[in-house]
């Protein structure tokens, strides 16, 4: 349980962001760290269940915290059947797990959530979904204890959970302090400090994705939430709107005459941000303009936020984060390279993430670790204390 500095200063020579640097790190190296051979003491290890709930996806693995699976259950969320839904399919899945692993109940000595949506960790209960219904104040912590028979639970926001995961066993590993950023059909983020989470006075940190930044969501342009315009619901959106206005053209006829529309089988509805990227991509100017717009707002947001945190390494992960560096990532670092505060350029470095969609998991996997490594002495908690 949290972190061993090694004795040794290291001078650390490289470059972030097209400079070179120097700095000189104390590394730190995660307690439940294994070296390579290190395989009876892994195998002791206490096994912990990890769950990812999310807006669309559910994700249960079984692990050692060590940033390994055992197995894995993945779900589609079904809006439809709301929390109650999504807490029998937790159930389902869980028994799945246990038999596709052989490992029992006793063997399992901690749960670690992350969820979608804002949470109360002191007392491991969900504040509310902004996707999914039925989740308002809802003690999720308790209900794994009864439902699954496991006492020790920590409930984490899952961008929080992911950043965890990255400084843990992905692109953030001996980074402090870590910024994590996950792109997707929201904006989330979260900051880990020395391998733990961030959560200011408790209810939460690092919400980047409600920051606001100047930009336009229709033709006035003012100041907006970074998540409305930068995420892949505000690209796509944005694209629909200007295919609906292609589509109004005097003279358009039949053909669409915009190649994203096409992508989309000629009907706006249709278009997601991978056709927005596609587009891009094959050089249509109009879809350049769209994720220009995203790029922007995204580095402006990273700028305030290096501005008043000065993170050693910034992840950016998620389902827009994947689209192709030379539209996402390299104009991102390039703008946040040019408006950063002058003394901070080049202390930084702006990678992708690493773990993928597993990221939540292995995030709540190491939650679980944590509280599996508690003395049992001590009574079980809900949440692991920082």
């Amino acid at each position: 349980m949290g972190l061993e500095a090694e004795i040794a200063c290291v001078p650390v020579r490289g470059v972030a962001n097209g400079r070179p640097y120097l700095r000189v790190r104390f590394p730190f190296k995660p307690s439940h760290s294994k070296g390579k051979g290190d395989f009876l003491t892994a195998m002791t290890d206490p096994i912990g269940l990890g769950v990812e709930i999310g807006g669309t996806k559910l994700q249960l693995g079984l692990g050692r915290g060590d940033g390994t699976l055992i197995a894995i259950e993945r779900a589609r969320v079904k809006l439809a059947d709301g929390a109650q839904g999504i807490l029998a399919d937790i159930q389902a899945a869980f028994h799945r797990l246990r038999a596709q692993a052989g490992i029992g109940l006793e063997q399992i000595e901690g749960a670690g959530i992350g969820f979608g949506g804002p949470v109360d960790t002191v007392r491991g209960r969900v504040v509310k979904s902004h996707q999914v219904a039925g989740w308002e104040d809802f003690a999720l912590g308790d209900w794994v204890r009864s439902n699954l028979g496991i006492a020790r639970v920590a409930v984490q926001n899952d961008a929080d959970t992911a950043g965890l995961g990255e400084a843990r066993f992905g692109a953030g590993i001996g980074y402090s302090p870590l910024l994590y950023v996950t792109i997707g059909s929201g904006i989330g983020g979260g900051l880990i400090l020395d391998g733990q989470i961030y959560r200011g006075a408790g209810a939460g940190a690092l919400e980047i994705g409600h920051l606001w930044v100047v930009g336009r969501t229709t033709s006035d342009l003012g100041v907006v939430k970074l998540e409305d315009l930068a995420s892949g619901w505000a690209i796509a959106s944005a694209a629909r709107r200007q295919a609906d206005a292609i589509r109004r053209r005097p003279g358009s006829g039949s053909g669409s005459g915009w190649s994203v529309l096409d992508l989309a089988g000629g009907d706006p509805a249709r278009i997601q941000t991978e056709m927005v990227a596609t587009a891009a991509r094959q050089g249509d100017q109009e879809a350049l303009l769209l994720l220009q717009r995203a790029t922007m707002a995204m580095s402006h947001a990273l700028v305030q936020t290096i501005t008043l945190v000065a993170p050693e390494r910034i992840i950016l992960g998620g389902g827009v984060s994947e689209i192709d560096s030379s539209l996402w990532l390299d104009p991102i670092r390039q703008q946040v390279d040019r408006l950063v505060f002058p003394p901070f350029r080049g202390s930084f470095e702006i990678v992708p993430a690493r773990l993928g969609e597993e990221v939540v998991v292995h995030g709540a996997l190491a939650l679980a670790h944590d509280l599996a490594n508690i003395p049992k002495t001590e009574p079980p908690r809900s949440h692991f204390e920082p």
